[in-house]
Parts: C-alpha cells; structure tokens; sequence
C-alpha cells in the first residue's frame, strides 16, 4: 500500500543523546541569523534550521522514554489557575509521546541514508521503536500509559493514530506483539466516554483511520460519524465550526482539516465510498492553508488568537501538512510556504526562554504559563511539532530547491508587491 502522505499519486553529525540546549537555540540566537525579511536563505539552510527545531524539541522526549525516565524527569507545568484540574498520571507521558511523534513521524519515515542526516535519523527511529516499546508493552517501565486511565486520553490515541499515518514503512517493521498490544490499548479508548458536539470527534476517527490502514481494525462507524459531523458544521470559505457555533482559534489546522482529510484518503485508498469526498475536503483544507499562510508576519511572529496557542507553530499543522502530501494550491507556491515556516521556526529558535532546563515552556513567545488551557500540561505542548510535517519531503524536492519567495505579507508590506486579489472559496456541499 502506497505512503498516505502521497495519496492519490499511484543537521549535520549525531550530537550527542546527552542533550545540550544552548548548542542549538543559542546558536541561532548569537549567529544575528533571526527572523525577518532578510531571512532569504536557500533551501539548505532553510532545512538545516528547521531540523535544528526538530532536535530542540524531540530528542530530550525520545531520549527519556527510550530508557523510561520520562515521568520522573519532565517538569510538570500547569496553568496557575487550574487549581485541581490535573490529568491523569499516564496523560503527561502519552501526550508527549502521541503529539510529538505525529510531527516527526514524516521525518522519520524517510528512513535511513548514508547522508549526515540519514544516520541522524537512524538514530532517531531506534529511540522511536523503544518508545513505542515501553508506552505500549512494557508494563515495568515507569512511562507505560494506561489508555483506559482517563477521558481525555483519547485525544493523545488520536495522535498516535495519525503517526500511524504518517510513517507506515516504521510501523510494519514493529515486532509482531507491539503492534498486537498497541492496537489493544488503542481500541480501549473507543469505550472511554467523550464529547461528540465539538472538534473531539475527530479523535476516534483519525484513531480508526490509523488502525484501519495498518489492517490492525477494521471499524469505521467513527470515520463516518466525524465527516456527518463536520460537514454539518462547516461556515463556508474552508471554515469549519468546532460544533454548532465558530470559535476564533487554530483548531481548523490544530485538528479538524487535517485528521478529517486524512481519515477519508484512508477511506479511499480503502475503496470505501466515502473517499469519493476527498477532494472536496481538500479543496476546503486548501483555503483555509491560504488564510493560514497570511497569518504569518515578515519577522515571523503570527496571528495569537483564541485557546491553545501555546502549541506555537504547531498552529500551521494544516499549511505543513499540504506542504508534505504535494496538495498545496496553485496560489500559494511552495518557495513562499517555505520561506514563511522557516521565518517562524527561526523566531521560535531565537529566543532560548522557549524552554526550560531542555523542555517546552509554557507560552508563545518565552515562557507565559497565563497563556495555557486551564487543562493544558507539559506534555501537550509537544504538539508543537505538527509545524514540521514538511521535514517528511527529502532535501532533493523542489519544496527545499525552488528559489525562495517572501510570505504574503512580506510582499504587500515590504516589498509593495500586488499580490493579486484574495478571493473567498464558496465550494459546494461535501
């Protein structure tokens, strides 16, 4: 079966795993190298910097639940006002582990090479396969999740659903009874009780979509019960309403595009008439990347609107997510994509008070705990990592060739370019 990602086409040397923060975010901070305008670098360093970004945030995550040590070594932030609302304990671990994983997991599945940053990436995908180990069948490893545990860890299994996804290749190399447990504790998470009435629906079916591609289930009530859904909720103009009503945040990107075209490309690589919706869906996903990629300032801050914006770039999952699979729209060149992810990237770099002691601050710009979801935790802040789906394209494709363009913004109040009208996508019903 073909890469998801392709549907419907039929950082130098290894640092060392004792990680040192200073030597990537402080490079970027001391180089005069930050966001801006003048960023016009090529492709190369456009990746390097993006890998850099990569490493910051994944490895400390990798490296401690490869040798169990997760739990007892990531600092647990809160909100200050959350006064009891406290997860449960396995929450902290599988959110780190599902929403890290679903960012890199592209990156990963390019596998092995005998580059620089192939034999990085070996390196990572064996602390990966151990990861997964230990969340999933070692029941003495102090970062084993209990996926019956609570409520709310039904969206970290959505993660890892996706993952599933996203790098098919390193799941069908898992052992036998990995894969067995894995796909047993997922499916625990089908009896939890959950919300329906907002973007929660997505969770299941993105968790089933996952299991379903690997043949490891073969439910879709889920699938079909999140596109009803959505599609009841859909405002126009590729806007989608987190149930009835339409909230000002990222959940477009942070979820509902994302998980819901991806479980109908499932749907259709499946043969499954509901696939027939596909393009669609895109098409909606499509405009809503457009809007996204104007969000983007020419010093690489962003538009700070709504709840969970302390998921960082993490906002433009979307934008990333059809950079990688090739569907980007014919207005949005995939240079000026590039360009512009790389300009937030960079900021994020620049400033090492985006963590603490090597882990994820609380916050946006630093760290600003007061920005948290009054239920939000460490671990969630890992969903950072879904603003570098397009690392899963290799460093020959044209993403990272092109010559590079300047974001929208940049264009229209820089460089007093006329970019064309902006025209609102009226689409018919999906």
């Amino acid at each position: 079966m073909m890469a998801l990602w392709r549907f419907p086409e039929a950082v130098g040397v290894w640092l060392s795993l004792f990680f040192c923060l200073g030597s990537v975010v402080g490079q970027v901070a001391g180089s005069g190298a930050g966001p801006g305008r003048g960023h016009f670098s090529d492709g190369t360093d456009d990746r390097s910097y993006q890998l850099q970004a990569l490493e910051a945030i994944a490895l400390p995550v990798l490296q401690h639940l490869s040798q169990c040590t997760l739990h007892s070594n990531m600092i647990n932030q809160t909100k200050p006002t959350a006064g009891s609302n406290i997860r449960c304990q396995s929450y902290r671990i599988s959110s780190a582990f599902g929403r890290l994983l679903a960012g890199i997991s592209p990156w990963l599945e390019l596998g092995e090479d005998s580059s620089a940053e192939g034999k990085v990436r070996s390196q990572y995908i064996d602390l990966t396969m151990k990861a997964f180990h230990n969340v999933f069948l070692n029941a003495s490893c102090g970062d084993y999740v209990n996926w019956t545990g609570c409520e709310a860890i039904i969206v970290e299994a959505s993660y890892v659903g996706h993952t599933l996804l996203r790098m098919p290749s390193i799941v069908k190399a898992m052992p036998d009874d990995l894969k067995a447990a894995m796909a047993k504790n997922l499916q625990m998470t089908f009896t939890l009780g959950h919300p329906i009435g907002n973007n929660w629906c997505n969770f299941p079916s993105i968790l089933q979509a996952g299991l379903w591609y690997h043949n490891l289930s073969d439910r879709t009530d889920r699938i079909y019960e999140a596109i009803q859904l959505q599609e009841e909720w859909y405002k126009g103009d590729g806007v989608y309403g987190d149930g009835v009503h339409f909230h000002w945040d990222q959940y477009n990107s942070y979820v509902m595009h994302p998980q819901l075209v991806d479980a109908v490309a499932v749907c259709a690589l499946k043969n499954d008439t509901m696939g027939t919706k596909h393009p669609c869906l895109l098409k909606r996903m499509q405009r809503w990347a457009v809007v996204q990629e104007r969000m983007i300032h020419p010093d690489g801050s962003f538009l700070i609107v709504g709840r969970s914006e302390h998921y960082r770039f993490g906002a433009f999952q979307a934008l990333s997510q059809l950079a990688l699979q090739n569907f980007l729209p014919s207005s949005l060149p995939r240079a000026k994509v590039r360009v512009a992810l790389t300009g937030v990237i960079k900021r994020f770099l620049s400033n090492p008070d985006n963590f603490i002691d090597g882990w994820l601050a609380a916050g946006v710009n630093g760290h600003q705990p007061g920005m948290m979801n009054p239920y939000g935790d460490t671990g969630a802040l890992y969903l950072v990592s879904l603003g570098l789906l397009q690392l899963g394209l290799p460093p020959n494709d044209p993403f990272w060739t092109d010559p590079p363009i300047n974001c929208t913004q940049a264009q229209i109040w820089l460089d007093g370019a006329d970019v064309g009208l902006d025209e609102a996508y009226d689409g018919p019903a999906c």
